[in-house]
């Protein structure tokens, strides 16, 4: 059985395919429940949490209270795609030579996605072969750990890590190696076996759990936001490095991104102001607006060109 839970905050359109769960989260305090999903606030569960912990409660919420063979978590504008699957040798790396791009932005979620591979047979079939699936690795300009410090405080990660290679000293070496990497994996994406589902969550939660009660994050007020979801992505890079190099079969998919996930037609206003991001440059305190779609059509994540302007403007 594989379970695929579509990590929802608003509502939205989900793609027909029986393998596709959508999941309300932070349903404890929203003000309406979203028809046909399941919700993160049943049973064993942090929903109250989830503007911290963002799409992880979910996650917590599948492992306390759902059995399956496969647990995977996408989000509601985000699908990971099977239509170029990306295995990984004994060492972590990319067999594949050529890197394709990690992802792809499309107009609309209900157009024709047949050539992505979202078909459930498809679907099955790749995900049956390996322990674990996730998005592509992007390559960034720095390395994992001074990406993180580009958003955040440096101490806020220095004392997560701390916790890991105290309570899980097996994982030291596979943290030091990802975050001295430049290649990351964003977005708290994947789709892993049972048991190794289990395993991580017990271990993540346990880490995120320590964090949430030191001192270094009581301290913190407006940085709380999504901060812990930050965290486990950083966290989870960690723990895939580890069982890639420890025997998990593993390999890596490019991802959609939807910009237009509406119920209904006509949502042209909600679309334009999603490209629109606001960046801090370098290390000053400047914040522009960019168009990210434009932007990422011009320089492709992962590109040389990408990482020649990150080089310039966020160092």
């Amino acid at each position: 059985m594989i379970k695929i839970f579509i990590v929802c905050h608003k509502k939205a359109y989900i793609l027909q395919n029986e393998l596709l769960i959508p999941i309300q989260v932070g349903a404890k305090k929203a003000s309406i429940r979203l028809p046909d999903m399941i919700y993160d606030d049943i049973g064993e569960n942090i929903s109250e949490k989830n503007d911290i912990y963002c799409e992880l409660t979910a996650q917590y919420w599948a492992w306390k209270n759902i059995e399956s063979d496969y647990y995977g978590f996408f989000h509601y504008r985000r699908y990971l795609a099977f239509d170029e699957v990306c295995p990984i040798d004994a060492q972590g790396n990319l067999i594949n030579k050529r890197r394709p791009c990690p992802y792809t932005e499309l107009d609309d979620i209900r157009m024709d996605l047949s050539r992505y591979g979202l078909q459930q047979n498809i679907m099955e079939n790749v995900i049956q072969k390996y322990d674990i699936l996730t998005v592509l690795r992007e390559r960034i300009n720095v390395t994992v750990y001074r990406q993180f410090c580009q958003y955040h405080q440096q101490g806020i990660l220095d004392a997560v890590i701390k916790i890991l290679k105290e309570r899980y000293p097996q994982y030291s070496a596979a943290a030091d190696k990802y975050l001295n990497s430049k290649d990351i994996y964003y977005m708290n994406m994947f789709i892993m076996k049972k048991q190794l589902f289990k395993e991580y969550c017990t271990w993540l939660f346990d880490i995120l759990g320590i964090f949430e009660q030191s001192d270094e994050f009581l301290k913190l007020e407006d940085e709380r936001k999504r901060l812990l979801g930050y965290i486990g992505e950083r966290l989870f890079g960690i723990f895939y490095v580890y069982k890639t190099t420890n025997g998990a079969v593993c390999a890596e998919l490019p991802y959609l991104k939807f910009y237009n996930t509406e119920e209904r037609e006509g949502q042209e206003k909600h679309k334009t102001n999603r490209n629109v991001k606001s960046i801090k440059l370098g290390p000053t305190n400047v914040e522009i607006k960019i168009d990210m779609r434009k932007f990422n059509k011009m320089f492709p994540a992962g590109s040389r060109r990408r990482i020649f302007i990150r080089n310039i403007f966020l160092r």
